[in-house]
């Protein structure tokens, strides 16, 4: 296994939020707790990048991985979401993703990148092949010399063109209004 160090933090990150929602009694801790809970244990992990459903946390030691935490069902989403693409495609379309524990979910992360709308569109129109929707600018990252994607969804439904139109008008909305979704699908999904 690769990163078995790091794989035991995730183990103890696991038992850390197992524990909190023992405690709290909720379904899963807001992010400023979870935030909380692994910096206050792991003082080498920092706050990387803040999603609707994942914290990324990188690590002062090791610069070209992040640790993904989040609730179980968005970590086996990203799970899921990598390996429906074939095994000859995952890696030159997706950042690597090692392995994952209930709550935790190790990838390869890189540099932010810089995207035309051209090139954006070229990397969609390989992921809806695949099923693979909300690919974004700003979910892109320049890893080994190449871009690749480090979070992404699968289609709910079979209608890739369709969602695709979605998913370009999502990119479009305002800031306000993403919030206001993130928050209604965190209810939801909660």
């Amino acid at each position: 296994m690769k990163y078995k160090k790091l794989h035991h933090v995730a183990k103890r990150i696991d038992h850390l939020i197992d524990h909190h929602l023992r405690k709290s009694g909720s379904a899963f801790p807001p992010q400023e707790d979870l935030k909380k809970i692994v910096e206050s244990h792991f003082p080498d992990y920092f706050v990387e990048n803040c999603g609707w459903h994942k914290i990324v946390f990188g690590n002062r030691q090791i610069a070209q991985v992040v640790l993904k935490v989040g609730n179980r069902k968005s970590i086996e989403g990203d799970h899921r979401t990598y390996k429906r693409v074939p095994h000859e495609v995952q890696h030159r379309l997706f950042a690597r993703i090692f392995w994952h524990t209930k709550y935790c979910l190790l990838q390869e992360y890189g540099s932010p990148v810089q995207v035309s709308p051209e090139e954006l569109e070229l990397i969609r129109q390989e992921a809806y092949k695949y099923g693979v929707v909300d690919v974004k600018a700003n979910n892109l990252r320049r890893i080994e010399g190449g871009i690749k994607i480090v979070d992404a969804n699968l289609s709910p439904i079979p209608l890739p063109a369709v969602l695709r139109k979605l998913d370009e008008i999502k990119a479009k909305l305002p800031e306000w209004l993403t919030l206001l979704f993130k928050k209604l699908t965190k209810i939801i999904n909660d």
